[in-house]
C-alpha cells in the first residue's frame, strides 16, 4: 500500500471515530481496525494519537479558510457579504459533518482547548479584520465580538445538535432541502441583526459629509 494512501485511510478512520466517540474513547487499535492497517503503521506515520488529532484539525482549518476566502467580497453590501460567508461556512460544515462533533467534544472535555484555539485563531482574525474593514468606526471591539459570536452560533448550533433535532422533529436536518431552508432562515436573521448596524453606518456617513 502506498504511504500517502495509507495515511489517507488512517486519517479517514480517525475522523470517523473521533466524530463518533471522541478522542479519549478512541484507541489507536480502534483506528487500526477501522482503517484496515497495522497498528504499527499508525505510530510510524503519526507517532501519537495527539498528532493524529493535530493533522486532522489542521486540514479542517486550512480548508475552511480557503472556503471562506472565496466567499469574501463577492457582492457589494455588508449584509450580502455576511450572507455569502455564512452560506460558505454552512456548506463547509455540511460537507464535513464530523468537524463540529470533534471540535465541540474537545472543547467540552477541556483536553485540547489550546489546540482548538490555535486552529480557530487565523479564521477568527480573518473574519474580524474583514468585518472591521466593512464597518469602519461603526462597532466597538466588544460589539464585534458579540456579532461574530451570534452569527457563528446560528450556523454551528444547527450542525452540533443535528442528531438531536432529528430525533425531536422526526425530520432529517441534513437533507439538501433542509439545509437550504436553514441557510434561508439564517439570512433572514442576519438581515434583522444588521438593520441597526447599517442605520448607524449611514448616520455616521451623513455626519461626515
Amino acid at each position: 500500500m502506498q504511504p500517502d494512501r495509507t495515511k489517507a485511510r488512517i486519517l479517514a478512520a480517525t475522523d470517523a471515530l473521533f466524530g463518533e466517540r471522541g478522542f479519549d474513547a478512541t484507541s489507536t487499535r480502534d483506528i487500526a481496525e477501522r482503517s484496515g492497517v497495522n497498528k504499527a503503521l499508525i505510530h510510524y506515520h503519526f507517532h501519537a494519537k495527539e498528532d493524529l488529532l493535530g493533522v486532522l484539525l489542521d486540514g479542517y482549518y486550512e480548508r475552511l479558510t480557503v472556503k471562506l476566502l472565496t466567499a469574501f467580497g463577492q457582492r457589494p453590501t455588508l449584509v450580502e457579504q455576511v450572507e455569502d460567508v455564512l452560506d460558505a461556512y454552512a456548506d463547509f460544515l455540511a460537507q464535513n459533518r464530523t468537524f463540529c462533533s470533534i471540535v465541540q467534544r474537545e472543547v467540552a472535555s477541556g483536553r485540547h482547548v489550546d489546540r482548538i484555539v490555535q486552529g480557530t485563531l487565523p479564521v477568527f482574525q480573518l473574519a474580524t479584520t474583514w468585518f472591521a474593514e466593512l464597518t469602519p468606526n461603526a462597532v466597538t471591539a466588544q460589539e464585534l465580538l458579540h456579532v461574530l459570536t451570534s452569527v457563528y452560533g446560528m450556523v454551528v448550533t444547527y450542525f452540533t445538535y443535528g442528531r438531536v433535532l432529528h430525533q425531536l422533529s422526526g425530520v432529517d436536518p441534513f437533507t439538501d432541502e433542509a439545509l437550504e431552508a436553514r441557510k434561508l432562515h439564517v439570512r433572514r436573521m442576519v438581515r434583522l441583526l444588521f438593520v441597526e448596524l447599517e442605520s448607524r453606518m449611514s448616520t455616521d456617513a451623513g455626519a461626515l459629509s
